[in-house]
């Protein structure tokens, strides 16, 4: 699984205007915290805020999360991904996620694995009415 999966469950719920993704469980067996980045043409399928929201923060979750739609640009990467980028003073998350790939591949395992309990809820959620779609 990849995050480019998760992008391709992102389209059934409103057209995608712009994105940039990493990370999931690589060729070769190795994981990688997912990043996403995306934003979605107006009107934006506001509404799906809540399912995703919902998905993500469920209790069956093994790391926390930072799901951001405050902004034009909605994103979803491991909170730790951002922590670390922080306490580092990194320039970008892919820094962060480099650091973990090295220092934790157990939280890499961890992240792959809600990645794709993640796109597998958004399996389940494809019902979500999108004609609803207002602007945010």
């Amino acid at each position: 699984m990849r995050t480019g999966d998760f992008i391709a469950r992102l389209r059934r719920f409103g057209e995608l205007e712009w994105y940039r993704h990493g990370g999931g469980r690589g060729d070769t067996g190795e994981m990688v915290p997912p990043v996403v980045v995306w934003r979605f043409a107006e009107p934006r399928p506001v509404e799906f805020v809540d399912v995703l929201r919902g998905i993500v923060d469920d209790e069956s979750r093994e790391i926390d999360w930072v799901l951001d739609t405050t902004r034009r640009n909605w994103v979803l990467v491991p909170s730790r991904v951002m922590a670390e980028k922080e306490a580092h003073h990194f320039a970008t998350e892919a820094q962060a996620v480099a650091l973990l790939e090295q220092e934790d591949p157990e939280f890499c395992l961890h992240s792959v694995n809600d990645l794709e309990r993640i796109v597998a809820a958004l399996d389940r959620s494809a019902d979500f009415p999108v004609s609803g779609c207002a602007t945010s």
